[in-house]
């Protein structure tokens, strides 16, 4: 089924989608992927919200495409510049990454109020 959750809480389209925004067109690199997809999952969805899950941002259809835009922007920053280390410059998120954050985190704290 294309909608099953297979990859770190991605699905299939989810995951080619995010392999061709990378550039990713073998794969060999689909373990290292999916670590960097959990981490930057899981550090994206705790700045929208402690403790919130990937998982349930992805689940939303409200929240579902503004998440995964910001997953796969974080990842391709996380996988161009692997092994870089402090020979360049960068914060722990990206700018758009952060807008994304900021929208979704009103919108989640407007569902744990209701």
């Amino acid at each position: 089924m294309a909608d099953e959750v297979t990859h770190t809480g991605l699905t299939d389209a989810q995951f080619a989608v995010l392999k061709m925004y990378c550039k990713i067109d073998q794969t060999v690199e689909d373990d290292m992927l999916e670590a960097l997809i959990s981490s930057v999952s899981t550090q994206i969805a705790s700045a929208v919200q402690t403790g919130t899950a990937p998982e349930s941002l992805l689940a939303k259809p409200e929240t579902r495409d503004r998440f995964f835009t910001a997953v796969m922007k974080q990842v391709k920053e996380e996988y161009d510049y692997r092994g870089e280390g402090a020979d360049v410059m960068r914060y722990p998120l990206l700018d758009p990454v952060s807008a994304i954050v900021n929208q979704l985190r009103t919108e989640v704290s407007d569902d744990a109020n209701d």
